[in-house]
């Protein structure tokens, strides 16, 4: 698994490149500027200032970090993965093997739950018989953990109430012959893919080796010296590809199928993310309130580094699909109703890094809130608008899994650390009035 995001974050970064090395030097591109009234300079001015005091607003975070919870496994080996909140305004985490191993089934799972009320005192704390992935709480209290193809639910003490193998899982993972043709097919498309791509580079950097020295700019020769470089580090992936068989492929599918990245309560429906059985998207499935009646409402969603988090939004789903730099909005039967934000490192309201956000959450108020795997914690309106920077967590690692929840009041605001293996608790700024 791991493997495969390296390749993944690899070819993210031969994307780039290729849109660099496409433009020549001598091409440019004009706009056209359309005429406007002219403007007092004083009023430009005051509005240029204006603006700027707004964006600093913005840019300024609302809260401030007020303790850190650090997690204390009861079981070895057991590190903070994911976490959420209940209508009480406690935090819940799922403490367990990482997230991201090869196969969890292949182990008996100690994963556990610890409860921590919104100052970070322990509260209670129940152990797992299965793999725990994603936890969510719903409005009546009940709880609901799913990982390693399964799905639970549990009263607010701990309690059991059901638990299921996901039907759909169980369904696709039986069907072997398809699995066995679907996997031959995947090779395939990628060694053809995987050749394409290396001839590109070739033909590429052909055409600037074709230039006369003379004539070769500076950026000619700097992109020479890249091309050679992506090229060096194809011959990793060659080996790889050169290795891949049915058998490999199908170990994949399953284990992506049974790992769940995310999980959704609404008043009436129940959601997770899984990955597919074809190639590497993510599908969203909804399911009733006693797991039954499984229906895929969206599929082929992309997601970088096996990051995919969603959360509800009344009947409504809102998703962070961190490939594109966005937030998006869907009905519970998977239509399109919007979708919202930006790629940029420099602009305060722009999402930077290589896949953001990793995560969302709606709050009680109806605003959404977005974690970025660098600990950027944002708030937007419902309808997407920027509101500004809540508070930016010192944490280290590359893209990871950033999940976040806040108290029914936004007073507070958690974020788990899945690297420092501790929940930070953020509190909003006591706004001061001069007398």
């Amino acid at each position: 698994m791991l493997r495969k995001i390296w390749l993944r974050s690899l070819a993210c970064t031969v994307a780039v490149a290729l849109v660099g090395g496409v433009m020549a030097d001598d091409e440019k591109t004009t706009f056209a500027v359309p005429l406007t009234a002219a403007v007092p300079a004083t009023e430009a001015k005051d509005s240029k200032e204006t603006s700027k005091e707004k964006e600093a607003a913005k840019a300024t975070p609302s809260h401030e970090k007020l303790a850190e919870v650090k997690i204390k496994a009861k079981h070895t080996g057991n590190t903070l993965q994911t976490i959420c909140s209940d209508s009480k305004g406690n935090v819940l985490a799922i403490v367990g093997p990482n997230r991201y191993s090869e196969n969890p089934s292949s182990k008996k799972s100690n994963s556990e739950v610890q409860i921590f009320d919104q100052d970070g005192k322990a509260v209670r704390h129940f152990d797992l018989d299965f793999t725990g992935q994603a936890i969510a709480a719903g409005a009546d209290g009940k709880i609901y953990i799913a990982g390693d193809a399964h799905i639970a639910s549990f009263e607010p003490d701990g309690k059991l109430i059901k638990k299921v193998e996901l039907p759909h899982i169980a369904k696709l993972s039986g069907n072997k012959e398809q699995m066995k043709k679907d996997a031959e097919a995947q090779i395939k498309m990628e060694k053809q893919s995987f050749e394409q791509s290396i001839k590109q580079i070739k033909d590429m950097k052909k055409k600037l080796e074709d230039k006369k020295e003379e004539d070769r700019t500076a950026r000619d020769k700097q992109m020479i010296k890249q091309y050679d470089s992506i090229l060096e580090s194809y011959k990793q992936q060659d080996d790889y590809y050169s290795k891949r068989t049915v058998d490999s492929v199908i170990s994949e599918t399953l284990t992506r199928l049974r790992y769940i990245n995310s999980v959704a309560v609404s008043e009436k429906d129940v959601y997770i993310v899984c990955g597919e059985s074809k190639g590497y998207g993510f599908a969203i499935w909804r399911m009733n309130g006693q797991f039954e009646e499984p229906t895929q409402v969206k599929g082929n969603i992309s997601g970088c580094c096996g990051q995919m988090d969603l959360c509800c939004e009344g009947d409504n789903l809102i998703v962070a699909e961190n490939t594109i730099k966005k937030f998006a909005r869907y009905s519970r039967d998977g239509k399109a109703l919007g979708k919202w934000g930006k790629a940029g490192d420099k602009d305060v309201d722009g999402f930077g890094g290589c896949c953001n956000p990793a995560n969302v959450r709606t709050s009680a108020k109806g605003d959404i809130y977005t974690a970025e795997s660098e600990g950027i914690v944002k708030r937007f309106s419902s309808n997407g608008e920027f509101q500004g920077v809540a508070f930016k967590v010192p944490v280290s690692g590359g893209c990871k899994n950033a999940p976040i929840a806040m108290t029914p009041d936004d007073e507070r605001i958690f974020f788990g650390d899945v690297m420092g293996n501790k929940i930070v608790i953020l509190a909003k700024k006591k706004v001061v009035v001069a007398k």
